[in-house]
């Protein structure tokens, strides 16, 4: 879970540094300040270049993923990185999160880690409850900051993520074991 952690982290600290500095300086320390007036899309998919380019491990591909995903919800919007609101910086920084707790555990039943039912429906309603689950601990977990994602901390996220992870596996077994 660490990659998915520090492509967590990664975002929070953009996020942060957009709402406390403003987005050419948060995006200065990639050198891509001169993107500031560009879709937010594009912005979120070049960091995620950065932070975590294609070829990697699993758990890099699962965190790229995840941050490709959350940045792919802002490309019908076609909001400039810019002019990204706190609210929407927050969702793609939860988005983020959600989505690699979900797409780990995900891995983790393709390498028979965790046992689930053989009726399809079941594994259906499994992994909705999954999802609900996820969004609601993450959503949660951050919305309680004070002073929103611009005040977390790296080591917070660190483990708040990795408390997520291991109470959603937990939850996991359980759906499995009761289908």
């Amino acid at each position: 879970m660490a990659p998915s952690r520090g492509v967590a982290s990664e975002i929070g600290r953009v996020a942060a540094d957009a709402l406390q500095r403003g987005p050419a300086e948060a995006l200065r320390r990639f050198n891509l300040e001169s993107m500031a007036g560009t879709p937010a899309a594009e912005v979120f998919e070049t960091l995620a270049d950065i932070i975590c380019p294609a070829g990697g491990t699993i758990d890099e591909a699962i965190a790229r993923e995840a941050m490709l995903a959350a940045a792919a919800e802002l490309a019908a919007s076609g909001v400039t990185f810019d002019a990204l609101s706190a609210e929407a910086l927050e969702a793609v920084f939860l988005g983020t999160i959600a989505r690699s707790i979900e797409d780990k555990l995900f891995n983790e039943l393709g390498s028979k880690a965790v046992r689930l039912p053989d009726d399809t429906a079941a594994v259906d309603r499994i992994e909705r409850q999954l999802h609900d689950f996820v969004t609601g601990a993450v959503r949660d977990a951050f919305a309680g900051a004070d002073g929103g994602i611009a005040t977390l901390d790296i080591a917070t996220v660190d483990a708040t993520v990795a408390e997520i992870y291991e109470r959603t596996f937990e939850v996991l077994q359980v759906l499995g074991d009761n289908a």
